[in-house]
């Protein structure tokens, strides 16, 4: 394990406690730490209590969507990557290509998630 993964705190918000539950146990197994939030008001509570590097978010949830918690997210901290995880398209949606935003299709592919969490750690570090 690295020590960019080591020291990463991952912020990740999914209503569905089945899937939240998933991911938490996915992105431990890449190496980073994680703390999960099953709204978008609980994640942006976390968020103003702790630091994470990366924000990993479902795009449809109620209450606050995924873009709605990008949203506040970047209000308080401009420059945190994010990731938003879809079952539906969000081609053409013009907040998907803002810097630092990745959109990821569900059902999550492994790889491709690892390999985005460290280039915006990469990329977050190296600004």
């Amino acid at each position: 394990m690295s020590r960019l993964s080591q020291d990463s705190r991952i912020l990740l918000v999914d209503d569905n406690h089945v899937v939240r539950d998933m991911l938490v146990d996915l992105v431990g197994s890449l190496g980073y730490r994680a703390d999960a939030a099953g709204s978008g008001a609980e994640a942006l509570a976390l968020f103003d209590r702790g630091q994470y590097d990366v924000v990993l978010t479902d795009l449809v949830m109620p209450g606050m969507s995924g873009w709605e918690v990008l949203a506040a997210v970047r209000q308080r901290d401009s420059r945190v990557p994010i990731i938003i995880l879809t079952g539906t398209p969000a081609i053409g949606d013009p907040r998907a290509a803002q810097p630092d935003v990745t959109v990821l299709r569900k059902p999550v592919d492994v790889t491709a998630l690892d390999a985005t969490i460290k280039r915006m750690l990469a990329q977050r570090l190296a600004v």
